[in-house]
């Protein structure tokens, strides 16, 4: 039986420079137990709160 490993707010496609993170489209990116280890992007839009402390999925400004 397959099992969630791990689930984190992931966006569906990164944004374009200057663009708001609330404009994104939102979902989980799921990491199973089955076999190997895979991901799944599920498209369910996490909680505001969820997406701010997310750990991962974030852009480091560039310097300039």
């Amino acid at each position: 039986m397959r099992q969630i490993i791990s689930k984190e707010p992931w966006w569906a496609m990164p944004p374009k420079p200057g663009q708001d993170e609330s404009e994104l489209e939102w979902g989980w990116l799921v990491h199973y137990s089955e076999g190997e280890p895979r991901f799944e992007f599920v498209r369910e839009r996490p909680t505001d709160s969820e997406i701010r402390n997310r750990k991962s999925c974030r852009i480091t400004p560039s310097p300039e």
